[in-house]
């Protein structure tokens, strides 16, 4: 099947995460495409809480060592053999997407649970997105995620930011296998209209 004629469901039920990229990352304008679809998730009260920091292969390293600083002034441990290992996969890493969503601490309308589901649905959209364009993503909680420092240098201050991660982004490194999925019926049951 060419790329050409795949069907957009198979390019969902093909979607599989991809930790090893390289370069070439999305250009200006794919990156621009991947994000519209973010703006497509589901957003009760318009609230267009998602933000994204675009961190480029040059800034990569600056960003790696700011981390795995933070991480051990936070009081984490990162042992010597996690770093090394860090800093080899993300040297490869053409792109990373910083996420982060809005709190609206006064919306009595709309929980943050809400606005939390609305950021985890614009995230899947963009993994989605890449991968329809021949990218491969990954979404990955490490590089000092769960600090201050790292939210903060990227301007999502912890009052107002929650923030969720980076999408590591790229050309697959290599062809993975299509992975094995569940049978969703195993995890789905139809309600008899019984309360």
């Amino acid at each position: 099947m060419t790329e050409s004629t795949i069907a957009p469901i198979d390019y969902l039920t093909s979607r599989r995460s991809q930790k090893l990229v390289v370069a070439p990352a999305p250009t200006g304008e794919q990156l621009a495409q991947i994000l519209q679809t973010a703006m497509c998730a589901p957003d009760h009260a318009a609230m267009r809480v998602w933000r994204f920091a675009v961190v480029t292969q040059q800034y990569i390293a600056a960003l790696t060592n700011l981390a795995i600083d933070a991480t051990r002034r936070s009081g984490r441990e990162i042992t010597p053999e996690k770093e090394q290992n860090m800093r080899k996969w993300l040297g490869d890493v053409p792109m990373l997407l910083g996420l982060a969503y809005k709190v609206s601490h006064d919306n009595d309308k709309v929980p943050e649970i809400e606005q939390t589901l609305s950021m985890g649905a614009a995230v899947m959209n963009i993994q989605n997105a890449a991968h329809m364009l021949g990218f491969a993503s990954y979404w990955s909680t490490g590089l000092g995620t769960y600090t201050d420092e790292v939210p903060e240098a990227l301007g999502f201050d912890a009052l107002d930011y929650r923030f969720v991660g980076f999408l590591a982004l790229g050309t697959p490194k290599m062809k993975l296998p299509v992975a094995q999925r569940p049978d969703p019926m195993t995890m789905t049951h139809f309600w008899d209209g019984k309360v």
